[in-house]
């Protein structure tokens, strides 16, 4: 089975509807190589229009993409809370959050994707999350939603994540009751487990360097511990602007945040993740202006070994 992994399209059409056609290009891509699923891990949008979300919808839906089988999405913060689109806004950002309505923004969200929620399983029946998939039979796939409430101590720029106690346990109960050693198991989710690196392709701006200090994942320890107790073969993500393999706490991990942004523009670029009888093999391409297609193998296990890392 092939998934494609994208995460922070950022489709804003009001400043920057180039982004569009960045996004019709990726998704043209995917299907081109026939990807047969497609997750796409947070901030479709980047201030949270509901014009943009069903303008993703529509895009989705002529590739014939939204379904449960073949597509899932996962909420950014810029899809609950969006973010400043001038320098000004990021003085008032704060007040902007905290006017918005949590719950109602995130039923919205899941509203414009109903499609893909069709086939999961739950616990629970009222909340989205977290969720189940079953890929293909042999792929396990859950989904949470790592977006924390505003706070103005705990998440103060709205791009703080957290999975809070209820959906942990959750989880916990999920992974317990379909655990299989057979599975290859994946988790997705927005938020990030590195640290942010100071390197020149890292966040610029004053408004990202702002968000930089206080763009965690709260509480991590406890899902390191859960993930590491199920032996989670993959977690992917987004929410930095990286497309990139690392390794944390004998955790493997994914990112997709620079499918769009970030990189100075110079290429667009997709994960692919590739299962074949129980073994995966994660590849990075590179979509460049030019028109030249370069791949870059990120990393290759076999489900009976521990951490292989090509």
């Amino acid at each position: 089975m092939l998934i494609a992994h994208l995460s922070d399209l950022h489709l804003n059409t009001l400043l920057t509807d180039s982004n569009i056609r960045k996004i019709e290009k990726l998704l043209d891509y995917i299907v081109e190589n026939k990807a047969d699923h497609l997750i796409i891990t947070g901030d479709l949008t980047d201030n949270a229009d509901e014009s943009d979300l069903l303008l993703l919808r529509n895009h989705l839906k002529k590739r014939q993409l939204l379904d449960s089988k073949t597509l899932t999405v996962i909420p950014g913060n810029h899809d609950i809370f969006g973010g400043p689109q001038r320098a000004e806004d990021i003085f008032d950002f704060p007040s902007r959050c905290k006017k918005v309505d949590y719950k109602e923004k995130l039923i919205s969200f899941n509203n414009y994707f109903n499609e893909t929620f069709e086939d999961c399983l739950y616990l629970s029946e009222n909340r989205n999350y977290p969720f189940i998939k079953v890929l293909n039979d042999d792929i396990f796939l859950l989904g949470l939603n790592s977006i924390l409430e505003y706070s103005l101590t705990k998440n103060p720029f709205a791009s703080n994540g957290e999975i809070k106690l209820e959906q942990f346990f959750e989880v916990e109960q999920i992974l317990k009751k379909f655990n299989s050693e057979g599975q290859v198991k994946i988790v997705a989710l927005h938020h990030h487990f590195n640290k942010i690196k100071n390197t020149k392709r890292s966040i610029a701006g004053l408004w990202q360097n702002i968000e930089k200090q206080t763009m965690k994942l709260r509480k991590k320890k406890r899902l390191f511990s859960l993930f590491n107790k199920y032996k989670i073969d993959l977690i992917i993500h987004g929410h930095i602007h990286y497309n990139e393999y690392y390794e944390r706490k004998g955790l493997n991990f994914l990112n997709g945040g620079a499918s769009i942004k970030g990189y100075s523009g110079h290429s667009l670029r997709v994960n692919f993740i590739e299962v074949i009888d129980k073994n995966i093999k994660c590849t990075l391409h590179k979509l460049t202006k030019s028109g030249e297609i370069k791949i870059e193998e990120l990393y290759s296990k076999r489900k009976t070994e521990v951490n292989e890392l090509v």
